[in-house]
């Protein structure tokens, strides 16, 4: 119990600091590069006596450091602090949007403590400005296209066949809860299946598809995350061109697809439209 208090006084310390608006924007100015007293109070909008003070206790808790030619410089801790801050930005911008989704025993801890990274995202909203913006990412592959399918439709089923046709590389994974409906089954899947045997494409299935994810090229990405009732809800899309995002993407997408199976058509859940 004492260890707990000690750790919640040592981030209360922490967050008090973080809690100013000007020290905040010191810390983020200082992560561009060193400056002097004089910069700071202009580029926070501040007297230099305010920028003192606040960098004076940002000093004493030993985020910021002073070197000898008077330069101010973010210290290794205060770098690794300010490596945090998007993740808090993420959950902050998107605070509506977690009062009716779920990440959280959604997707494995390691990738949510990296959920900063998605930071730099557009959202897409609404369920057909949602398929657009796949379609339009999707045909826009040259090289490669990697997939986790929630829910099979007609036009991607198209794109895909066109853009294997055109030499692109595609790696689809879908769930026993993908939803395909019969046309596609009937019209679509015979001609995947040839791209399959010929190698152009590849097919694996997972239990259950929580997390839809778009990658092209490995330089775009888009993401669509499940609703409280563990749907995965195309009604709104995580999409962006971010290193750091598209990583994130990548990264999410190998995890899974290491730990899939074959695909079994009798497992297909199909639906009549």
């Amino acid at each position: 119990m004492e260890q707990t208090s000690n750790k919640s006084s040592l981030s209360s310390e922490l967050f008090m600091e973080l809690a100013s608006e000007t020290r905040l924007s010191i810390l983020e100015f200082l992560n561009e590069r060193p400056s002097k007293l004089s910069s700071l109070s202009r580029e926070v909008n501040t007297t230099v006596q305010d920028v003192h003070r606040n960098v004076n206790r940002l000093v004493e808790e030993g985020l910021v450091r002073r070197s000898t030619d008077s330069m101010f410089h973010l210290t290794e801790y205060g770098m690794i602090v300010m490596k945090q801050i998007p993740n808090f930005m993420f959950m902050k911008e998107n605070k509506k949007f977690f009062e009716d989704h779920c990440i959280v025993d959604v997707i494995p801890d390691k990738f949510l403590q990296r959920i900063g990274a998605l930071n730099t995202c557009k959202t897409v909203s609404s369920a057909t400005a949602v398929f657009q913006s796949l379609k339009k990412m999707q045909s826009s592959a040259t090289k490669s296209l990697k997939i986790i399918v929630s829910q099979a439709w007609p036009e991607e089923g198209e794109i895909l066949i066109d853009r294997a046709n055109h030499g692109v590389k595609i790696f689809a994974l879908v769930g026993q809860n993908t939803i395909f409906p019969k046309n596609v089954v009937e019209n679509i899947m015979p001609k995947i299946n040839i791209l399959i045997s010929k190698g152009i494409m590849e097919r694996r299935m997972i239990e259950k598809v929580r997390v839809a994810a778009f990658i092209v090229d490995d330089r775009e990405a888009a993401l669509i995350f499940p609703d409280t009732k563990d749907e995965v809800d195309m009604t709104t899309l995580f999409v962006g061109e971010d290193s750091v995002f598209c990583e994130w993407s990548l990264d999410y997408f190998d995890y899974i697809w290491k730990d899939s199976k074959p695909f079994d058509m009798k497992k297909v859940k199909v639906v009549e439209y």
